[in-house]
């Protein structure tokens, strides 16, 4: 099969196109002919060689969790599955060696749901990590409701594009970052507040407007003190989800009753069944997505390092 691989960590240039042996799938797994696969951070930074204390890797490494596709084989034990249904899921494994960015990728059916025929193959390959990620987020984690307010760092990119209409569907007020070539689509996202962080100091400007904080932070982004910020701005009994990192070592956290955890994505087809019914019925906007073919995956992978993509880069593979 064709697919994207690398045989080492590094930049983006270690990424080859070549042909791989097509994977079988496992008893509780189904193997899905991949129509379009999405590039998220977590797909860089595990080629670059980070976090290997959690996720171990089998070289060649075909890259990538998000998928849409055809279940073209089921597994022994798969039952309620069968050859020809269209899906999206997120194939996350704690030890990666057969990825999304390839012609076929296997998956535990507990992980997938079916694709509506509204939804296209590229629209709904961008789904399934982002979604799961901020919707763990908000309401599992944050318990987000009516009223409250919360900070969502980089409205535009993948995690923030789904965000941001999730926390405005559970009757949230929303405040975010974004550059100013960013402000028109994260407004579109439903967003109350946009800060424009090339403009003005974020953490001085989120203060004037909640000066006691804001209910719950969704911390995207790593280094240059913006850990330590999301404590700052979080009101006292608040909660921060960091998104990429562990929360800093500080006393406010206890002393202020703040719950603040570094979240990883789970994957849950029941739960991803439930978002795409969402929307489905245009509860939540669908994110915006920049198509490009699978055999560019290493500029996709350089572009999406610049950190001003809007939205999604979806990988058409077939």
């Amino acid at each position: 099969m064709k697919a994207i691989f690398y045989e080492q960590h590094g930049t983006a240039e270690v990424l080859q196109v070549g042909e791989r042996p097509t994977p079988e799938p496992q008893d509780n797994e189904v193997l899905v002919e991949v129509v379009a696969t999405s590039i998220n951070p977590i797909d860089r930074r595990l080629r670059s060689g980070e976090l290997q204390e959690y996720i171990t890797r089998t070289f060649p490494v075909v890259p990538g969790w998000d998928l849409s596709g055809r279940i073209v084989k089921v597994g022994a034990k798969v039952t309620d599955w069968k050859v020809g249904d269209e899906v999206l899921g997120l194939a996350f494994t704690w030890s990666i060696q057969h990825g999304s960015y390839a012609e076929y990728c296997p998956i535990d059916t507990a992980s997938i749901t079916h694709k509506p025929a509204s939804i296209s193959f590229d629209q709904a390959a961008a789904l399934p990590l982002v979604s799961l990620t901020a919707w763990q987020a908000l309401s599992e984690f944050g318990q987000l409701k009516a009223g409250q307010s919360v900070f969502i760092q980089a409205g535009a990119g993948g995690v923030g594009s789904v965000a941001i209409p999730m926390a405005k569907y559970l009757g949230a007020r929303v405040y975010t970052t974004t550059s100013a070539m960013n402000h028109d689509y994260v407004k579109s996202l439903g967003a109350d507040v946009i800060i424009d962080y090339n403009a003005e100091d974020y953490e001085s400007a989120l203060r004037q407007q909640e000066p006691n904080g804001v209910d719950l932070v969704l911390e995207a982004l790593l280094g240059n003190g913006t850990a330590e910020a999301a404590i700052r701005l979080t009101k006292d009994g608040g909660r921060v989800a960091y998104m990429n990192n562990e929360p800093p070592e500080m006393d406010d956290i206890e002393l202020r009753d703040i719950r603040a955890e570094f979240l990883h994505h789970r994957p849950d087809g029941a739960m991803l069944r439930e978002l795409v019914d969402l929307y489905e019925s245009g509860k939540i906007s669908l994110p915006r997505v920049q198509v490009r073919p699978i055999e560019e995956a290493m500029d996709a992978h350089l572009e999406s390092e610049k950190g001003h993509t809007q939205g999604k880069i979806v990988l058409r593979v077939s």
